[in-house]
């Protein structure tokens, strides 16, 4: 990240747990490493999968970056219970995330306890004016309902997009802080599949209707792949941030991601930067360099080369407001599963709504997802979306990634 949030510390906080056991919230240190790894072991063996928690390194630098707060729950001596908060100065956007509890303690309310209290320690501080939170669908609806009742508002899935031990669809929640909705710019122009998704989140919050935006195009059967070569090194990183800084990436807005993979031509006309986690084949698309004529071909070329490289969900951020680049994105297999209002800070202090696309490498896979009522629409959304671009490809001779 290219700024810095200057805070306090948080100031620790003993409660009492309906079992009668009373815990202490507060900040985590790097003396609690190793018992960290233990909590985060007890409850998903050895296969929990986010850097933070894996990496001493990285579980290291979050531990003294002031744009991460990390919050534990202590009986006595012992992390009971472990939340990560994370803000972006930059769009005044925050998340929680690789929240934990160990599972002798499970159902003391423990999590929503910390999420609430983190929420509010850095929107209330004017960190950031929102929050958000991706949430299996397989965890209990207890959760789900708990989060609702501190004010997160779902806002749609990400259909199968990690395979630990199984497919996993996650849900996306939100939570607004007061007035961020009246700064966002309105009436986004939507294709067809998107503003089926957007209908929901704007009955949710009240928004404006979106103005219809279909694009009429010419889809011929693509031309062969670009042939891209593949660069994992520290250099990709550093040299990402230099040319999304430059203003020479198409869909370059995705927050709290890094990029681990470089996709290039020989010619370096083209460019591709990935985050990848290999472990349960989740990736996402932080940036797109392309003369721009040929954008299909280009994600298309991106997604095969993502595929060959164990990839099986592939992730995308599309301007709610352009809706060629939606058509385009579509077109090549990236389909509309969530709607983000506000997610954004535009250069004129705006606040601007984005598409997640998703593209996926295997069927689906929802057996067993235990949906609240709140989800369940974008399920049914997204696989009808799903489902007539699979007519549509069969009817067509043009192919998708």
């Amino acid at each position: 990240m290219s700024e810095t949030i200057v805070r306090a510390r948080f100031e620790p906080i003993t409660y009492a747990l309906p079992n009668g056991r009373t815990v202490t919230m507060s900040e985590a240190g790097e003396a609690d490493m190793d018992d960290l790894k233990a909590v985060y072991y007890a409850a998903y063996g050895g296969r929990y999968t986010l850097a933070e928690v894996n990496d001493r390194d990285k579980m290291k630098w979050c531990l003294n970056d002031p744009n991460y707060i990390w919050l534990v729950n202590r009986d006595g001596e012992r992390i009971v219970c472990s939340v990560l908060f994370l803000v972006d100065p930059r769009h005044r956007i925050s998340k929680t995330f690789a929240g934990v509890v160990h599972p002798e303690y499970r159902g003391q309310k423990m999590m929503v306890n910390t999420v609430r209290r983190g929420r509010d320690f850095v929107i209330d501080n004017g960190h950031a004016d929102l929050m958000y939170a991706v949430v299996r669908t397989f965890v209990s609806a207890t959760f789900h309902i708990d989060l609702h009742s501190i004010g997160f508002v779902d806002l749609g899935i990400f259909p199968n997009v990690r395979r630990v031990k199984h497919y996993e669809t996650h849900g996306f929640k939100v939570y607004y802080g007061p007035e961020v909705l009246a700064r966002r710019r309105t009436t986004p122009a939507l294709i067809a599949p998107a503003a089926r998704v957007y209908d929901i989140v704007r009955e949710r919050l009240g928004l404006e209707p979106a103005r219809d935006a279909d694009v009429d195009l010419d889809v011929r059967p693509p031309a062969p792949s670009f042939a891209f070569l593949i660069e994992s090194s520290r250099n990709v990183e550093h040299e990402y941030y230099e040319v999304r800084d430059e203003g020479a990436l198409r869909f370059d807005f995705y927050p709290f991601h890094y990029p681990l993979v470089k996709l290039y031509t020989k010619d370096q006309k083209r460019a591709a930067y990935l985050y990848y986690q290999e472990v349960d084949g989740y990736a996402s698309l932080l940036g797109l360099q392309t003369p721009g004529d040929t954008l299909i071909r280009d994600l298309v070329s991106v997604g095969e080369v993502a595929e060959s490289l164990g990839v099986k969900y592939l992730e995308m951020l599309v301007s709610a407001y352009d809706p060629l680049a939606q058509k385009l994105a579509y077109e090549a297999g990236f389909l509309p599963c969530a709607y983000w209002p506000a997610a954004a800070m535009g250069a004129d202090g705006q606040r601007e709504d984005y598409i997640v696309a998703s593209c996926a490498f295997v069927p689906p896979h929802f057996k067993g997802l235990r949906l609240s009522k709140e989800v369940q629409p974008f399920l049914q959304a997204y696989y009808k979306i799903y489902t007539d671009k699979l007519w549509e490809d069969m009817s067509n001779t043009h192919g998708t990634c």
